[in-house]
Parts: C-alpha cells; structure tokens; sequence
C-alpha cells in the first residue's frame, strides 16, 4: 500500500504538471488531497466500510485454515473426474498445453493471478471509502462477505479438496503429472510464483514448517471474486466492467494452467458469485430507505 500509494502519488503531481498544465501541480495535488479526505460522508463510510471488512476478513482467516483439518479432502477424484466427462475425455488443462511453448505467457498469467490480490484490496476500498452510502456499495460488501462465507467456507468444508497441484501429492495418481513438469521447466527461465506457494502451503498442511495451512480447491474463490469484480464494476462503468470481465477470463485460464483448480472450481464460483450477486439486489429490506439508489 505505501508503494501503491507513493506511486500513485508521484503519477498524479505528473499528470498535474504535464497534462492539466496546472501552474502549481503540487499545491493543487495536496488541495485534491483535502478535499478528499475532509469529506465527512466519505470518512464515515470508510470507518464503518473498513471495520466490517477487515474484522470478517480476519475471522475469515481462521475459518479457511481450518478447512483441511477439519474435513479432510475427499473430493479431488470426483471433480477430477466430472471436469473430464464435462471436457470430452479429457482435462482442460491438456487444451491449454501449447501456452507453454511460451514461457511468457505463462509468466504473464502468473502476474496476472498475483495481481488479483490487488484488485480486490483496490475494489474492496472503492466500495467501501465511496463519497456516497449507495445502494450499491451494500450490495457489493454483501455479496462479497456472503461469497466468502457460503462458497469459500461452507461448500469449501462440504467439497473439501486440495486441487490438481497437489493431486500427486495426496496419492490420488498422476492425471496431472504433464502439467506439473512443465510448470517446473517454465519456472527456469521466467519465475512462476505459484509453484513457491503451493510448496510453501503444503509444508504448512503437513506440518514441517510454520505457515498457513489454507488449502481449498471447489470452489475457485480467485475465479467468484474476480466474476464479483466485474459486476460491481459494470454497474459504476461500462470500460471497467469490461476490463474487469476480461480479467475474470484470464484468471479462469490462470487457476487451470497454474494447477491450483480444476475447471468445475472456477464454473462454480462464477456462477455461485452471479446468484450470491442476484440474491444480495433482490433482499430489499436490508437496505435503509435513507440510501441513494444511485451507483
């Protein structure tokens, strides 16, 4: 965040300065700057935005970790199986082999997949800190919490499952051992973050090292925030809702190729996100008849 934030700052006195022509960029950032933070309705949305989000995000937490201990995975050859019968015989990933004949693109789906972090730390603090207490705002932060809490906790708990980066693993046979390889060799000249990541859950899973023992397949909630992202943002603007449902597309490819998710993860998460997203418009009473209806 501070990076981000120093970053944006340094691309705002900029733009100021070289595009705006403003003869004082500086004083006018700082000026951009108090207005934005001496809006009282903006404050207190964010006070009352943030302290939900962060307290469920940490409660939250701990539930996730729990999952693997307390249902033990069970559903890896199931939906290893299903996502073959859906894909004619065969797993998608195998579709998606020829991306390695380019090891940049596989690197640029992993930043991708890292960056998705960022989109949601960024449209979570959209939502929360608007100038305006919208209905919209409370759809989105609902959506978002009941997302986590039915699909990333409880279905995560009823279909608990690792994923297809630890399929071998777990001794479940090797459907995915020409993806794993070739992860492993596209790692050698372009670093693929993900492979770092599920060593250092699985170390945390099976107890050799300290660390988070998070480790949850069905569904994908990379793919249901992301398809969570793009709704939001539609309904404030068409460009970024496309670029967001873009992104969503990308982060589908991602979960596959990367082997954290078969294909039926992330199908059922973009469709668990539009009825979550659905239910949360439609549940009226829940909203004040004091809020704007507007975006």
């Amino acid at each position: 965040f501070w990076i981000g934030g120093c970053g944006f700052a340094i691309f705002r006195v900029v733009w100021l300065a070289a595009v705006e022509r403003d003869p004082s960029p500086l004083g006018a950032f700082f000026a951009s700057f108090r207005n934005f933070f001496g809006n009282r309705e903006r404050i207190a949305n964010s006070v009352n935005g943030l302290a939900v989000a962060i307290t469920f995000i940490s409660g939250f937490s701990v539930l996730k970790g729990a999952i693997a201990i307390l249902s033990p995975f069970a559903w890896d050859r199931p939906l290893a199986a299903l996502e073959r019968w859906l894909h004619f015989g065969h797993h998608p990933y195998e579709y998606l082999l020829w991306l390695f004949d380019f090891p940049g693109a596989i690197f640029a789906i992993n930043v991708a997949y890292n960056l998705w972090f960022v989109v949601l730390i960024a449209t979570l603090f959209t939502a929360a800190i608007t100038n305006r207490d919208t209905v919209l705002r409370h759809r989105f932060l609902m959506s978002f919490m009941l997302l986590w809490l039915l699909a990333g906790f409880l279905l995560a708990m009823v279909f608990s499952s690792a994923g297809p980066c630890y399929f071998g693993r777990l001794g479940f046979g090797d459907d995915f051992e020409p993806l794993m390889p070739a992860l492993a060799e596209t790692n050698a000249p372009s670093p693929i973050w993900a492979l770092s990541t599920q060593d250092m859950l699985w170390e945390g899973y099976i107890g050799i090292a300290a660390g988070s023992i998070g480790i949850s397949a069905f569904p994908s909630m990379h793919v249901a925030n992301a398809v969570l992202f793009a709704l939001y943002a539609g309904r404030r603007s068409a460009v970024a809702g496309a670029a967001l449902w873009a992104f969503a597309a990308v982060i589908l490819v991602g979960s596959v190729v990367l082997g954290w998710h078969y294909a039926v993860d992330g199908y059922a998460g973009g469709l668990l996100a539009l009825l979550i997203w659905r239910l949360a418009g439609r549940v009226k009473f829940l909203y004040p008849a004091t809020l704007s209806r507007g975006a």
